[in-house]
């Protein structure tokens, strides 16, 4: 890639090819989506990052997802219900799916609005609600998990349980004032390696 003009003295500036060259067509949906990188087919756990939280972890529950303090002193069922293998999307391959590490072939997804962990049977809305997309964290501090099919809504914690929510509601887990912050993970160290 250059920058050019027609017609300039550099050999990529010839008015021949210029215009066909200096022409681009947007893609939509674009080929890639997620605009943070993460690594795929590791372990991993994601951390809250709201202040006050920051030792509350993402795990499930009952097939439920939740946030619960995670520390050295937890339990080992605990340690491996917080962590998953970061997986390339279900989807769309330029997001993630979250595998569960200790119920291999369930994945983290939403219906209904709740998180969950849900076997992947192999239905286009199963793969489309366990398909996230990164975004930078607000502030610039971790991750924030967009909904591949409900654009606009984040994987985020409200009341020690694990919500998509857009913030276009009047109250509870989809109040506008909270979202923002409680829609930001930090990508950590697997607490079950």
């Amino acid at each position: 890639m250059y920058l050019a003009r027609s017609g300039g003295p550099n050999a990529w500036d010839t008015p021949t090819s210029f215009a066909a060259d200096a022409t681009w067509n947007v893609a939509d949906p674009a080929l890639w989506r997620s605009s943070v990188q993460l690594a795929t087919n590791v372990r991993q756990s994601l951390r809250v990052t709201t202040w006050g939280y920051t030792d509350r972890y993402l795990r499930h529950s009952g097939g439920l997802a939740y946030t619960e303090v995670v520390n050295s002193g937890s339990s080992a069922l605990l340690k491996a219900d917080a962590t998953y293998t970061v997986r390339r999307g279900l989807a769309d391959s330029s997001c993630y799916s979250f595998e569960s590490v200790n119920f291999p072939g369930q994945y983290l997804r939403h219906a209904d609005s709740r998180v969950r962990n849900s076997p992947d049977d192999g239905s286009a809305l199963l793969r489309a609600d366990a398909t996230f997309c990164a975004r930078p964290g607000v502030g610039g501090t971790g991750v924030t998990l967009e909904s591949i099919n409900l654009p606009g809504s984040f994987l985020r914690h409200y009341d020690s349980q694990v919500y998509i929510a857009s913030g276009g509601g009047d109250s509870g887990f989809n109040r506008p004032q909270t979202v923002t912050a409680d829609s930001s993970w930090t990508v950590a160290a697997p607490w079950a390696p």
